[in-house]
């Protein structure tokens, strides 16, 4: 009897640390990819690299040499609103504006605009 408590033990707790890494985190954690531009025109590559340290967004813009940080970042879990700022390096503001949207799933989207300077364009990013 004591012998199938220790295997049931064991089983549950394998059964439980599995669960566990199958769990996705923050919904903004993670690198996120996406094309903003003018409708018809081509598009322009965005890579964006989101983590949450318990209190707040930390982002990076195109991880690599030409990396921009995040200046601000927020999502309000309401409506799941996101918004993140940066500057290019000529210093014009970038402000993204976004729902996250298909939250369940692994590959969930944020929709909305990105905006560089006075130009506005529609984005999709979809986390990889």
């Amino acid at each position: 009897m004591k012998r199938l408590k220790h295997v049931l033990f064991f089983i549950v707790a394998a059964f439980s640390s599995v669960l566990a890494t199958a769990q996705e985190g923050y919904p903004l954690d993670g690198t996120w990819r996406g094309e903003y531009g003018q409708p018809g025109a081509e598009g322009t590559l965005a890579v964006v690299v989101m983590n949450w340290d318990g209190s707040v967004i930390n982002g990076r813009i195109n991880p690599g040499r030409n990396t921009i940080n995040f200046t601000s970042a927020s999502l309000n879990a309401e409506n799941w609103a996101v918004h993140f700022e940066a500057s290019d390096p000529d210093g014009k503001p970038i402000v993204v504006d976004g729902v996250l949207e298909d939250i369940g799933s692994y590959k969930r989207t944020i929709t909305g605009t990105w905006k560089v300077g006075d130009v506005e364009s529609p984005i999709v990013l979809t986390r990889e």
